[in-house]
């Protein structure tokens, strides 16, 4: 079944990483760093079942190759903490073949990327496991007419609201200051050059992944961008799962990260069926509350109140079966069935949308034990990494 993941990040040169080794290990090349004048060789990484390079409309032909590309991009990016390029990575749904998956890559970048001055640079990593996905790098500084590389920032005279330049004032003599040369200084502020930046644009850019996935995907389960509680759903979402993590599990160890989706595997599951049980109780009980009036006034009245009380027995089972207590609201019904024989027809539906609020709680109340238990298992792989780090300093002091 397709899922949606669209992960968005920054490659820069303040956080020791580098747009040549990221560019070699996402396509299992090999690259040459002529800044640093090292040789990044992942061309025995396994995995990589495509890659290429999609140039926009006045990029140089030079950029087609990969390790021309980002020495370059690394000669304009002087900075020390300048951001080198952007990272796309998207999950391709198992149901596409190979060249539809690709088709399904180049389409998004078209539409999102090249079409709008940016090089992109992806690859396509599938290891047979049931996770293929694809790593898009993109050029995050325009490109002039003339195939040069342009701004990302332009200074501006900053304007006030009749349009005109607002000065910039000395507070110790409450005057417009002067700067070199006999120079009045106005105040300026700095403007992107394009609105990649924006952050509007992850949203943009995550949606029309799953719109284009949706497209091909036809009349199969479709993907959603948007989280759990902006669709008004109450399953709770699973951490994402590195491939060093599955390793880890799979060779006898022990991951939070996989234990936690375990837990919450099975607490959606558990919501599933209560959610199913709830949902066949409200409808049947809907059916009954539009014949109430006419059977209340008929001989029909005893066999409408055993009715409802079949739903609630129903919906008792259900609860249990899910591992939940029996609700104050079905143990009143049930002692009103022993005194009396028979139920009130208002109360009885009182009750029963009592059971489901009951069964919601519930459900929130394991959310919050389950979010709670993650915390606590961070902490303590956190404490468990800081003592494991400190073992290896005293190791080396030795």
């Amino acid at each position: 079944m397709a899922i949606f993941h669209c992960q968005i990040k920054i490659i820069s040169r303040g956080k020791g990483k580098t747009a040549t080794a990221a560019a070699a290990y996402r396509s299992g090349t090999k690259i040459v760093d002529d800044e640093f004048g090292e040789t990044h060789d992942y061309t025995r990484k396994g995995g990589v079942v495509f890659s290429e390079i999609l140039l926009c409309v006045n990029a140089p032909s030079k950029y087609s190759d990969r390790q021309t590309l980002w020495n370059e991009v690394q000669k304009i990016e002087k900075q020390k903490n300048a951001q080198l390029c952007r990272e796309v990575e998207v999950a391709l749904p198992i149901e596409f073949p190979r060249d539809e998956q690709i088709e399904v890559v180049r389409e998004y970048i078209k539409k999102n990327f090249t079409d709008k001055g940016m090089i992109a640079d992806w690859s396509l990593h599938d290891k047979s496991d049931g996770n293929p996905h694809a790593h898009i790098l993109l050029t995050m500084r325009p490109l002039k007419q003339n195939g040069e590389w342009g701004a990302k920032r332009k200074d501006s005279y900053a304007l006030d609201d009749n349009g005109n330049r607002i000065p910039v004032i000395d507070p110790k003599t409450g005057k417009q200051k002067i700067g070199a040369r006999g120079r009045k200084m106005w105040e300026r502020i700095s403007i992107q050059s394009t609105d990649w930046n924006d952050q509007t644009k992850a949203e943009e850019w995550r949606k029309s992944w799953a719109d284009i996935c949706n497209e091909h995907l036809k009349g199969q389960a479709h993907i959603d961008h948007r989280s759990y509680a902006r669709q008004g759903k109450e399953q709770l979402p699973m951490l994402h799962e590195s491939y060093a993590a599955r390793k880890i599990v799979k060779r006898g160890g022990y991951s939070y990260i996989i234990e936690y989706n375990e837990q919450v595997r099975k607490f959606n599951r558990e919501r599933e069926l209560i959610d199913k049980g709830i949902a066949e109780v409200q409808n049947e009980l809907k059916q009954l509350e539009q014949e109430k009036d006419d059977i209340q006034k008929g001989q029909k009245k005893n066999e409408f109140n055993r009715r409802i009380a079949d739903l609630l027995e129903r919906r008792s089972r259900t609860v249990n079966q899910s591992g939940e207590r029996v609700t104050n609201g079905e143990r009143t019904v049930q002692a009103d069935k022993q005194q009396t024989g028979t139920t009130d027809t208002d109360a009885l539906i009182r009750q029963t949308k009592a059971v489901n609020d009951s069964a919601r709680a519930e459900l929130a109340n394991t959310r919050l034990d389950s979010e709670q238990s993650k915390s606590e298992r961070t902490n303590i792989a956190d404490k468990s990494g800081k003592q494991t780090n400190e073992e290896k300093r005293r190791r080396n002091r030795h």
